[in-house]
């Protein structure tokens, strides 16, 4: 369960698929935000829409947790597993209503971090009622399972093989398109075949160092018009947005190129030259083993998960968490320094996939399912 079909779609590809080896069958549970047929096709099972929301919404909610308990009691269901925030909460809590008896939530991410005053409050709340009617707790980092024992509950919290959510597919990532190729898509997103391609892929918020970001490229673009920046994701006006100075810049300056939400980035990490996180709080973020299985040097802020992935001076680069100068020192040093980078580019794919390996994932996922639900 999630709380929208995207995150299945995204954060847990291939997942069931493989688990319908060990188990007669799998559910999903989420609202629509149209992946559901998709999903179907690639995975098999059942999908049950539930009406949800990412932001609070308590109405609706009561709706959805009734509507959850009675069609978990129906279904009979031996596991409910969730992964997001509020699936987390209504899930564990439906499931505890209709006598689930495995009850697991994975924590992916966790936004009390970055919260303060009420929000925070809140969270935190929410976070400790989903850990209560839980009955194991999982979490995609090592840094995040410190921190929730350090804060929030006393309860045993596993780290599913060396982290993540769902491992990285390495062959699905990994770098096969010839030179002819790659110079064909930078033409066709505007970019020279000497330009030096900054890239960052996800969801365009705050949190992520967005603003960060763009404001150190606009210092690094002013010494080197060779630098350009790529940028695949979507604007969230409503959920933590970035400046309105910033936003104006990626739409209007000639040396950022915006592309929309993707599902296959593949094309996009192909033609970057460096791959940079500036984000303020993660679990352990898909996108850096990703862009790291495509073997492209990594800059990420030193927090939990980034921290766990990236081997300083490695594979990549860690920089001071909503610093602009670190950032910009790092990007201008890995841009300058032919070396340093020619050293992170033969290290970074091998680092990252004898770590993160799907295949190795998602059989300690099995086992660990399989252990708890008392399966074996």
């Amino acid at each position: 369960m999630a709380t929208i079909s995207y995150s299945i779609d995204t954060l847990i590809k291939g997942q069931a698929k493989y688990l319908f080896n060990y188990f007669d069958e799998i559910e999903f549970v989420a609202a629509d935000t149209g992946e559901v047929k998709s999903i179907l096709q690639r995975e098999g099972g059942k999908f049950y829409i539930l009406p949800l929301e990412r932001k609070i919404t308590p109405l609706k909610d009561l709706i959805a947790l009734f509507k959850l308990t009675v069609y978990l009691y129906k279904s009979n269901a031996d596991i409910v597993y969730t992964f997001t925030p509020k699936a987390g909460l209504l899930g564990m809590m439906a499931a505890f209503l209709s006598f689930c008896p495995t009850r697991i939530h994975n924590v992916v991410g966790m936004p009390l971090m970055e919260a303060t005053g009420k929000k925070k409050f809140l969270l935190k709340l929410t976070e400790k009622l989903t850990y209560f009617f839980s009955t194991h707790i999982y979490c995609n980092s090592l840094g995040l399972q410190e921190y929730i024992n350090n804060t929030l509950t006393n309860k045993k919290v596993k780290v599913i093989a060396k982290g993540s959510i769902n491992g990285v597919d390495k062959e699905f990532y990994k770098d096969t398109l010839k030179k002819e190729q790659k110079i064909e898509i930078r033409k066709r997103l505007g970019f020279e075949e000497t330009d030096f391609i900054i890239s960052f892929m996800g969801r365009i918020v705050k949190d992520k160092g967005v603003d960060e970001l763009v404001a150190a490229f606009k210092r690094l673009n002013e010494k080197y018009k060779s630098i350009k920046l790529l940028i695949v994701g979507k604007f969230e006006e409503d959920l933590n947005p970035i400046s309105f100075e910033n936003k104006s810049y990626i739409l209007k300056n000639s040396n950022v190129k915006l592309v929309d939400f993707q599902n296959d980035l593949r094309e996009f990490l192909s033609i970057s030259d460096l791959f940079v996180l500036a984000s303020y709080r993660e679990g352990l973020p898909n996108s850096l083993i990703e862009a790291g299985s495509f073997g492209i040097p990594l800059v990420a802020t030193n927090i939990n998960g980034c921290n766990e992935i990236i081997i300083d001076g490695l594979n990549g680069c860690l920089v001071k968490k909503k610093n602009i100068n670190s950032l910009f020192s790092v990007m201008e040093e890995l841009y300058l320094d032919k070396g340093l980078y020619k050293q992170l580019k033969k290290n970074v794919r091998e680092s990252v996939i004898s770590r993160y390996n799907q295949e190795y994932f998602l059989k300690e996922l099995k086992d660990n399912l399989l252990v708890d639900a008392n399966l074996v």
